[in-house]
C-alpha cells in the first residue's frame, strides 16, 4: 500500500528495507471513531520519518477530513513532547473506501467563505488521499500481497538461526501469511518457506505441520507432504551436504518470486540477507542464479 501511494520523488529516497510498523495505535479515543491506524518508521535519505495508514471507518463523504488528520499529526507530536521522544515528519495516507468518488481538500477549506489575506494564518498540510473505488480489485491485492510477502519472508530469514525465539513464534509468523494460503503464488512462497525451516531448524516435521495446521489445513497438508519429499531424497535427517544446498535453493526461489512483484534489490537482500550487489547478479543471471548463489559467500553477516 505504501509502494502505491507515494509519490515516485519521495519512494525513491526511501528505504523500505528500514520499514517498521509501531506497536498499537495513536488516534485517542476522539479519532477513534473516524479511522483505524498504522504507524510505520522509515529512514528517508538517513533520516527517520514516519508514514501512517489512516484506514476511514466511513463509506461516506466527510468534509473533516483534513480538520482530523491536523488532530492526528498534532496529538503524536504532543505526545513525543510529553514523552520526551524526538519529533519526526509524518505522511498521513488516507484510505477511503466508500461508494462515492471524492477529492477532499486541505484544512482551510473547511472554512466558509475564508478571505484570502487570512488563509495564509490556516496550517494547511498536504496529505495523501487513495480513494479504493478507483483501484482494481487486483491493484488492491498485489498491493496486500506484497506488504504480507514481505514481512512472512524477513520474519522467517531473521529468527530461523535462532532456535528459541522461532519456535515460540513460528505460529505467529503463519498466522500473519494466513492470506497466503489463498493463492497460487502465495502457497508457493509457503511452500519455499516450509522447505527452508526443514532444511535448516531441526523441529520435528509433526510440530511444523500441527503448528501450521492451527492457521490452514491446507498449509498441514503441505508441510506434511513437503517432509515426506524431503526425506525420501535424502535431504532431511542431517544429511549436510542436502540441507546446505537445499538452503540455497530455497533461497534464489525466494529471491525470484519477490522480484515478480517489483521490489528493488536492496529491499531483496534485506529480506534475504545477501548484499545488494549479489540479488542484482541472480536476477542477472537468470536460471543460472542458483549457481551463483552457490559458488559465492554472499552474506552479509
Amino acid at each position: 500500500m505504501i509502494r502505491s501511494s507515494l509519490p515516485p520523488a519521495i519512494l525513491e529516497q526511501l528505504d523500505l528495507s528500514t520499514l517498521e510498523e509501531e506497536k498499537g495505535s495513536f488516534l485517542g479515543e476522539e479519532l477513534s471513531e473516524y479511522f483505524s491506524d498504522l504507524l510505520y518508521t522509515c529512514q528517508f535519505k538517513g533520516a527517520l520519518i514516519r508514514i501512517a495508514l489512516l484506514f476511514e471507518h466511513k463509506s461516506y463523504v466527510d468534509h473533516d477530513l483534513p480538520f482530523q488528520i491536523h488532530l492526528y499529526t498534532g496529538g503524536f507530536w504532543e505526545r513525543c513532547r510529553k514523552q520526551k521522544i524526538e519529533r519526526t515528519p509524518i505522511i498521513p495516507i488516507v484510505i477511503y473506501h466508500g461508494e462515492r468518488e471524492w477529492q477532499p481538500g486541505l484544512l482551510s477549506d473547511c472554512f466558509k467563505d475564508l478571505p484570502s489575506m487570512i488563509k495564509p494564518f490556516i496550517p494547511d498540510s498536504e496529505y495523501i488521499f487513495v480513494d479504493l473505488s478507483s483501484w482494481k480489485d487486483e491493484e488492491i491485492k498485489d498491493s496486500l500481497f506484497v506488504m504480507v510477502s514481505m514481512k512472512f519472508c524477513m520474519l522467517i530469514f531473521k529468527n530461523v538461526f535462532h532456535p528459541d525465539t522461532f519456535r515460540e513464534n513460528i505460529k505467529e509468523y503463519f498466522e500473519l501469511a494466513s492470506s497466503l494460503f489463498e493463492d497460487e503464488d502465495g502457497l508457493k512462497i509457503i511452500k519455499n518457506a516450509i522447505e527452508y525451516i526443514f532444511k535448516t531448524t531441526d523441529l520435528q516435521p509433526e510440530y511444523v505441520a500441527e503448528t501450521i495446521g492451527s492457521v490452514s489445513q491446507k498449509g498441514k497438508e503441505l508441510a506434511m507432504t513437503t517432509a515426506e519429499r524431503l526425506i525420501s531424497e535424502g535431504i532431511m535427517m542431517g544429511r549436510n551436504e542436502g540441507v546446505e544446498l537445499g538452503m540455497y535453493n530455497e533461497k534464489f526461489q525466494t529471491i525470484m518470486n519477490l522480484q515478480k512483484y517489483n521490489m528493488k534489490p536492496e529491499e531483496i537482500a534485506d529480506i534475504t540477507n545477501l548484499t545488494p550487489e549479489k540479488v542484482k547478479e541472480i536476477l542477472a543471471a537468470g536460471d543460472k542464479g542458483l549457481d551463483l548463489l552457490i559458488g559465492d559467500n554472499a552474506t552479509k553477516h
